[in-house]
């Protein structure tokens, strides 16, 4: 019986920012041995990472270089050859649509954090990339830059005219290196363009159908081949509460419905009703706690009020949010809010700064754990 195999990320994508770390002072080995793996065995061709283990590289590669367009820069150095013989193959089909859609059909093999939508009418195609697994939330972020960036990477060569405009739409925020995204171009990149953490790519006047210069029968064969083999052993590790609790959380304006969920991953609304119940968990009690959670880092935020608060999470009035917020937490938003200030107050005073300094490792933020979701903002 063959054995079954759990998601896996080529570690050799981490080869290509060792440039990066070695001016901010570390080495790839370094981080590599600091997450107990061996350097030796992390530079060969076919070692892979687990998730635990990409997340764990990732953000520490983040933060020692102190970069906030790690995933951009990242995104700019993927090439075709850089996923190994399927790279080779995408390069190998007769058109770029072809290449595409079998992108589409193998692109866990490349990155199984992910899961890539190709969709085609005509003249006008769609490239759409979605969160396949749960993860933190820097990484999705990182994720979501790197993806965009590498496909334009990937798929410019291959037009026949590299000057026809397409469309970018990202759900973040326009980051402090937003003004990179210029090297993009023709592209047009629009920031904030999505409430659910999703890459969308739509392109009107594409050489989908021209022929490939680069076209190659044998590579194509040997590389499906392969790829059904990879494909053929994988099983579904999916840890489902989990994924929806994270897409929930990354939300914006609003709630996500059991449908709109379901459809990030291909699947119905009652296959995921399915999945969620088997681990336990339902949607409903996801979505709640989801709101909740969004709620209580808004209050800690204080960017906007309470009335602009229950608006933002969709209640139709305040009194409704209170009466709701107040069911879990035992007081109203308000109250809420002026305890986290309070705490934080409480923890900038001398003597509260002094009893820090007699007690090494105890933070002197330590009184804002009254609230201990009022911290939450970075975590996915």
């Amino acid at each position: 019986m063959p054995t079954i195999a759990r998601p896996l990320v080529p570690a050799r994508y981490f080869l290509l920012m060792e440039d990066c770390l070695q001016a901010a002072g570390t080495s790839l080995d370094a981080l590599v041995r600091e997450s107990g793996i061996d350097p030796g065995q992390f530079r060969q061709t076919h070692f892979a990472l687990t998730p635990p283990q990409f997340e764990h590289l990732l953000a520490r590669a983040v933060c020692v270089t102190g970069r906030s367009d790690f995933g951009f820069e990242w995104g700019r150095r993927l090439r075709q050859n850089s996923h190994g013989i399927l790279g080779y193959a995408l390069m190998s089909y007769p058109t770029l649509d072809q290449g595409l859609r079998q992108s589409a059909r193998y692109f866990t093999l490349m990155n199984p954090m992910f899961r890539m939508v190709y969709q085609r009418t005509g003249r006008h195609a769609e490239i759409v990339y979605r969160p396949a697994l749960p993860m933190r939330g820097q990484t999705l972020n990182q994720m979501l830059e790197l993806l965009p960036v590498s496909a334009h990477t990937h798929c410019r060569p291959l037009l026949r005219d590299p000057h026809v405009p397409y469309d970018i739409y990202l759900p973040m925020k326009a980051p402090p290196h937003a003004y990179r995204y210029r090297e993009l171009a023709p592209a047009r990149v629009h920031f904030g363009a999505s409430s659910v953490p999703e890459v969308r790519m739509v392109v009107d006047n594409w050489s989908l159908d021209a022929p490939s210069p680069t076209h190659s029968p044998h590579a194509v064969r040997l590389a499906e081949e392969q790829c059904e083999l990879l494909m053929r052993r994988r099983d579904d590790p999916m840890d489902w509460t989990e994924w929806v609790g994270m897409v929930l959380n990354e939300v914006e304006g609003g709630q996500l419905s059991l449908e709109g969920c379901a459809r990030l991953q291909g699947i119905s609304a009652r296959a995921l009703e399915r999945r969620l119940k088997k681990e336990g968990s339902h949607f409903r009690d996801l979505a709640i706690e989801a709101r909740h959670a969004r709620a209580r880092r808004l209050l800690a935020q204080r960017n906007a009020s309470v009335s602009q608060i229950a608006y933002q999470l969709g209640f139709t009035d305040v009194a409704n949010f209170s009466r709701a917020f107040r069911r879990v937490h035992g007081v109203t938003p308000s109250e809420y809010r002026a305890g986290i200030t309070a705490a934080q107050s409480a923890s900038r005073s001398p003597s509260a700064l002094a009893s820090a300094s007699d007690a090494p490792g105890t933070p002197a933020s330590a009184g804002a754990m009254v609230y201990p979701d009022s911290s939450i903002e970075g975590e996915g």
